[in-house]
């Protein structure tokens, strides 16, 4: 499975699970900060994703990004195909989609 692929697929559960009006997608990231990940996805929390094919390789600006996500206590992390197939893009999905009291 290639990235436009499993794209594909997080977009089809985005929808599925109510949170594709409040997921934010990259689709071509000139003038925007280097490194920024391909979705940001808001729900319960906010999920900062980089999506890499299986042998897909991620920048030093992805890298520094995300460990300044994960610094600032932010949850950064990057999706393969085999976490589609493990079901843990599911799963995170369903975390965020989660009900939630409004304030």
């Amino acid at each position: 499975m290639n990235e436009p692929e499993l794209e594909r697929e997080v977009r089809r559960l985005l929808v599925e699970h109510g949170l594709m009006l409040r997921a934010f997608h990259v689709p071509d990231a000139r003038g925007m900060t280097r490194g920024l990940p391909d979705w940001i996805i808001i729900g319960r929390t906010v999920l900062w994703r980089e999506l890499k094919s299986a042998h897909g390789g991620v920048r030093p600006e992805q890298w520094a990004i995300g460990d300044a996500l994960l610094a600032a206590g932010e949850d950064w992390s990057i999706w393969r195909p085999a976490d589609l197939a493990s079901g843990r893009i599911l799963a995170e999905l369903q975390r965020a989609a989660a009900p939630y009291k409004r304030l």
